[in-house]
């Protein structure tokens, strides 16, 4: 359920990135602000992509991170302070599979084309 009215957060994002991607590819727009303007829609790609697959993918690792610490509640700061005191250690395969695992997720939010490749 959403309380928020239309238009909706997604449908804000589509609407800016469709009229910055048809003003950037107009025959109009001069070169020296073409690659600022692929950078902010890079950008806004992302932010729309973080929202939609965000809450999934959090729900599907922070299980995983907090049976992997041992502790209720999971951050990738605790992983990191457990990893530099030799509580997980690097070589441990549950720890291995979970950083890939992340570290897949979150290229599907910044760049899911090197995924493709």
């Amino acid at each position: 359920m959403n309380i928020f009215d239309r238009p909706t957060i997604k449908e804000l994002l589509d609407a800016i990135i469709d009229s910055l991607d048809e003003e950037i590819n107009s025959e109009n727009f001069s070169n020296d602000k073409t690659l600022k303007f692929k950078i902010i829609f890079n950008v806004l790609g992302i932010v729309k992509r973080e929202i939609k697959l965000s809450k999934k993918i959090s729900e599907k690792l922070v299980e995983r991170g907090s049976n992997l610490i041992k502790e209720k509640n999971f951050s990738i700061k605790k992983i990191s302070e457990k990893i530099r005191n030799n509580e997980i250690h690097s070589e441990d395969q549950t720890l291995i599979n979970f950083l890939y695992d992340l570290t897949e997720e979150k290229i599907k939010v910044d760049n899911p084309k090197y995924l493709e490749k």
